[in-house]
């Protein structure tokens, strides 16, 4: 008789803005027990009022907070851990420390085959503590060149994972070329989209509803990464339309501010995205050519073509597989171009609005949960297939 799973699970906070495994654990979550494990952290907090707060904020939750639930799965686990994770000594004493927060949940599932699964490297010590039945790296970035990790943290803990986990996941073709390691190759499971969520935006918000057409936005984090010089372009070149960005501001956007045409929204709740971006005429990725944006696929590209909206991308290896669907431009001229391209047809065209909602509705979260239920099975019989090329299921 098959075993049971009890999937544990540790990323980024549970409840704020979803990240890939946070989608799929959800899902998973409605059929078998799922445990999330709030942050470990990826670098020591700086000696900033941010930082300080952020780390003020966790010390609380972890020694008064009880392991629970959010209405079901998953249960919710605030971790005991200290950073410099770089150190062996401090990786072994956060795998004691949270194993022993773990026990009482685990001895619950006595019968069940423990996944773990991790997309902070610094959580490496856990497999040792834990000893899953299959342990997986989920690996969404290049975390080391993140401008909000500590690369020596990343790389020491990194290689120790890649080492120990008994499979890589990686949303990129640019992380499954340089996450491997001999004999083993990552398996590539590139980002989903949450349909349910952005089939019924629901009204547009009062700040977005009255600004002049068209609305050429961007949302995520604007951040380092982000191209503000491309933004600044377009302003200048569009000043009959409206530039909004819905998003954590991590820069200095003065520059933008001075244009009577940008706006500026700020960071809304995950709830009510759909809202905001549901006003864009056109959808921005943009980021700077790097060797960092080399290995993202970001998860904004499917959430607005769920939304029937035009993309246009700077390049990136990742958009090679959306062509046919997104306008991609090599230099700020030719993103330019594009824009103008794209307002020109006509970006909400009924026909090509079926056509991008369509493409986006072959990349649910759920097709990629069945795709790790899968993998799973394929770790707790032993075998060991692992592909670098995307196909379906």
């Amino acid at each position: 008789m098959t075993r049971g799973r009890l999937y544990v699970a540790t990323g980024p906070d549970w409840g704020r803005h979803p990240n890939s495994l946070s989608h799929i654990m959800r899902i998973v979550a409605e059929r078998e027990p799922v445990v999330w494990i709030n942050s470990m952290a990826q670098r020591a907090p700086r000696w900033s009022r941010s930082d300080l707060a952020r780390a003020w904020t966790k010390a609380v939750a972890a020694l008064t907070s009880r392991t629970r639930g959010h209405g079901g799965w998953p249960i919710v686990v605030h971790p005991r851990a200290v950073p410099y994770h770089q150190f062996g000594m401090v990786r072994a004493l956060n795998g004691w420390l949270v194993s022993r927060q773990l026990q009482p949940v685990l001895a619950r599932f006595p019968d069940r085959d423990v996944v773990f699964i991790a997309t902070n490297p610094a959580a490496v010590s856990l497999i040792g503590r834990l000893r899953p039945a299959v342990s997986i790296y989920f690996c969404m970035d290049d975390y080391a060149a993140m401008h909000d990790s500590d690369s020596r943290v990343i790389e020491v803990c990194e290689r120790l994972m890649l080492t120990r986990a008994d499979a890589t996941i990686v949303t990129s073709l640019e992380l499954a070329a340089r996450k491997g390691r001999p004999g083993r190759q990552p398996v590539y499971m590139p980002q989903g989209v949450d349909l349910d969520h952005f089939r019924d935006p629901g009204p547009v918000p009062a700040a977005l509803a009255d600004l002049p057409r068209p609305i050429i936005g961007f949302q995520g984090i604007v951040g380092p990464r982000v191209d503000i010089a491309l933004f600044e372009k377009i302003l200048r070149r569009f000043p009959e339309a409206s530039l909004v960005t819905v998003g954590k501001e991590e820069v200095d956007l003065s520059s933008l501010r001075q244009y009577p045409n940008f706006h500026g929204m700020g960071a809304v709740p995950y709830e009510s995205l759909p809202q905001w971006i549901q006003a864009f005429d056109v959808g921005l990725v943009a980021y700077k050519p790097d060797a960092h944006v080399a290995s993202v696929n970001p998860l904004k590209l499917l959430e607005y073509l769920a939304m029937g909206q035009a993309v246009v991308s700077t390049d990136m290896p990742e958009m090679a597989r959306h062509r046919d669907m997104v306008e991609i431009a090599t230099d700020h001229a030719g993103y330019l171009a594009a824009i103008a391209r794209v307002l020109a047809q006509g970006p909400k065209d009924p026909h090509a609005c079926r056509r991008r909602k369509a493409y986006a509705a072959a990349h649910d979260w759920r097709e990629r949960a069945g795709r790790l239920r899968y993998l799973c099975d394929e770790l707790l019989s032993g075998r060991t297939i692992y592909r670098t090329q995307w196909s379906p299921l």
